[in-house]
């Protein structure tokens, strides 16, 4: 992914980018000159490029410039720190953060930053992963502050509800003019109420204080007027908040149910502002609840008409904490592809590909083995009907409409015709040993015959036969008992006859199901048959 970046004096560019090179020759130079590269001066002469360049704004060229000195996070916490940060503005996977951070901690030698700033971020990463008692161990390692405390109560509001009570109200009362507490304590509200859940009395108290201050705190946090809206007892004042928001600043697509509810805008105005062409992306948890508040049947009608023509993004955050799983792109009302990324890692656990809004194929993690994930391509002959998978260089193909693989199931938004490919939970993982077990045969690249293909035909996913074809010439055929292969027929000179015969070796390796057609190539002799009658 490339990042464009606007600079107004193309001759300050030209200069950065020589001084890029010029530095990073230098830095290549001392290397050659046989000297450490753990050098700690050099690594903190890295490092304050490093910040001076994001100052700059130059994220892309210090992140490529970091990930290249890597190593010098070995002997600088304030390298790994920088490069935690410019991976996470790059979109990075979070457990490449994680693992920037940790060494950063282990080291522990810091000129320009620290280890609050470290446990800060990792904290914040943690918190994203779902890891919250991870999280809350490393918040109380930090001194407290207004960051300390925002985070802890993001870690307990999905964790431990009486601690969040707890928290919150030590938070509003130690750092009354911080807005984020209450930004959450209020998201929070919102997630109970939506759950089906009413408020506790502590709820309530908290609620008082949070209105007392609001017009305060709208200062320095204008959405916290709709944000609170819908906990205001006096409906006029709840509409004059949202008014006085509207009128100052841009709406928030989220502002949208409580305007509507409170007669703030009109229905007409709801449609304009949520199919908004220079943002065009929303959650369909939004949707859900501008189509319940509609009451026009011409307005509904109009809201149809827009999904079934959309173009642009709909994702699905259905834990609701502000990082949605699911992301799926239109065109025209057409499904161009979805992504999940169920686990929130920034690493997709599936990737589906649409041609003219049909479900052609995908790309998926498979399970891991010995601590490594494989991807899997996938290709529907007819969803869910697989036609194939390829994972690494092997093909595996099963019976025509026998092998079938919903990870999500498609539903009808507000009736519009226009489908939404929701993740499902229940679905069974795709694995190897499910791929083996489903295969009629399994294609590779030839492991003797340079160009050639071999083909392992199965049976309940047990090999019974091998074979090896170079362009239209079958040049082996291996025959096997029970999963285990006996002997195999070879043409070496590809005059077209198989005259020499190879035996595997009796003694053989305990495998699984799934490994069986991956067999070993271990002999225990090889004979040349001059008569094929002999055979």
């Amino acid at each position: 992914m490339f990042v464009k970046f606007k600079i107004l004096r193309p001759t300050r560019s030209r200069q950065l980018h020589v001084f890029i090179f010029l530095f990073l020759g230098i830095l290549s130079q001392g290397f050659a000159q046989d000297e450490p590269r753990g050098n700690r001066a050099m690594a903190d002469r890295y490092a304050q490029w490093a910040k001076d360049t994001l100052e700059m704004g130059l994220w892309s060229e210090a992140h490529s410039g970091l990930e290249r000195a890597a190593d010098f996070a070995d002997v600088s916490s304030d390298i790994g720190y920088l490069l935690a940060l410019t991976r996470v503005h790059e979109n990075k996977s979070r457990p490449s953060v994680l693992e920037a951070l940790n060494l950063a901690l282990l080291v522990d030698r810091w000129v320009i930053y620290n280890a609050e700033l470290a446990r800060l971020l990792k904290a914040e990463t943690l918190i994203a992963l779902r890891f919250y008692p991870e999280a809350l161990q490393e918040l109380s390692l930090i001194s407290k502050g207004p960051k300390q405390a925002a985070l802890t109560l993001k870690a307990l509001a999905n964790y431990r509800y009486a601690d969040f009570r707890r928290s919150m109200r030590e938070a509003l009362d130690i750092y009354p003019r911080e807005t984020e507490p209450v930004r959450i304590f209020l998201n929070f509200l919102s997630n109970e109420d939506a759950a089906g859940r009413n408020p506790q009395r502590d709820d309530l108290d908290l609620l008082d204080i949070v209105i007392r201050r609001l017009p305060v705190l709208i200062q320095y946090d204008p959405e916290l007027a709709w944000m609170a809206a819908p906990f205001i007892r006096d409906t006029e004042e709840a509409r004059r908040l949202v008014m006085s928001y509207r009128a100052v600043n841009k709406p928030s697509l989220q502002s949208i149910p409580i305007s509507l509810k409170l007669g703030v805008i009109y229905e007409e105005t709801a449609l304009d502002e949520l199919f908004n062409s220079s943002v065009n992306s929303f959650d369909i948890a939004l949707l859900d609840k501008v189509w319940e508040l509609f009451r026009y049947e011409n307005n509904l009608a109009a809201l149809k008409n827009r999904l079934a023509s959309f173009t642009g993004i709909i994702t699905e955050d259905s834990d609701k904490d502000g990082i949605p799983e699911t992301t799926v792109k239109y065109y025209k009302g057409l499904l161009e592809y979805s992504f999940y990324d169920v686990n929130q890692d920034d690493i997709h656990d599936l990737v589906i590909f649409y041609e003219a809004g049909v479900t052609w194929r995908g790309v998926a993690l498979l399970p891991p083995e010995n601590s490594e994930r494989k991807q899997a391509d996938i290709l529907w002959e007819r969803y869910p009907s697989i036609l194939q998978v390829q994972v690494d260089e092997a093909k595996f193909i099963p019976r025509p409409l026998d092998h079938f693989y919903t990870p999500v199931r498609f539903i009808d938004l507000l009736g519009s015709g226009t489908l939404f490919p929701r993740w499902d939970p229940f679905n069974p993982p795709l694995t190897r040993r499910v791929l083996v077990s489903q295969s009629l045969r399994v294609e590779r690249p030839s492991l003797e015959f340079p160009g050639g293909i071999e083909v392992v035909e199965l049976e309940q996913g047990i090999p019974v036969r091998a074979r090896e074809y170079v362009g239209n010439l079958m040049v082996s055929e291996t025959d096997f008992l029970r999963g285990r292969p006996q002997h195999q027929l070879v043409d070496l000179d590809f005059n077209g006859k198989m005259d020499t015969v190879r035996f595997f070796k009796k003694e053989y390796r305990q495998m699984e199901l799934e490994e069986l057609w991956n067999f070993d190539r271990i002999y225990d002799r090889v004979v040349t048959v001059n008569d094929w009658d002999e055979l």
